[in-house]
């Protein structure tokens, strides 16, 4: 029951909720994939969030062009780091190989309306 209430204070909203319709726009955006390791809910029963390219911790908005699709583990595993940091932590984690300025690429494409 805690969490309950923790969860009912103001701010605990989800970020997709908070975003709405920008949201599933992200998600058709990103093809419903992760963007660092192309993991989707359909194929791999992967759960996929909202990531901060720029961390909120390091002064990430919500905004669009910030934000991609990342699957739990990915998102997890990535905390706080910067984006370079993370694709360097992956390679050797995850096997990942991603570069740092395609996913910004990717997160400034205009958003379909």
């Amino acid at each position: 029951m805690a969490n309950e209430t923790h969860n009912q204070r103001a701010g605990r909203e989800s970020l997709s909720k908070r975003l709405g319709k920008t949201a599933r726009l992200i998600r058709e955006r990103d093809s419903h994939a992760c963007a660092y390791c192309g993991r989707t809910a359909k194929k791999s029963g992967a759960h996929l969030h909202l990531d901060h390219l720029t961390p909120k911790s390091l002064g990430g908005a919500d905004v669009a062009s910030n934000l991609v699709l990342a699957c739990r583990r990915c998102n997890s595993a990535r905390g706080a780091m910067t984006l370079s940091q993370w694709a360097a932590y992956s390679a050797v984690k995850f096997g990942l190989s991603f570069s740092p300025r395609a996913i910004r690429g990717q997160a400034r494409r205009s958003l379909a309306c």
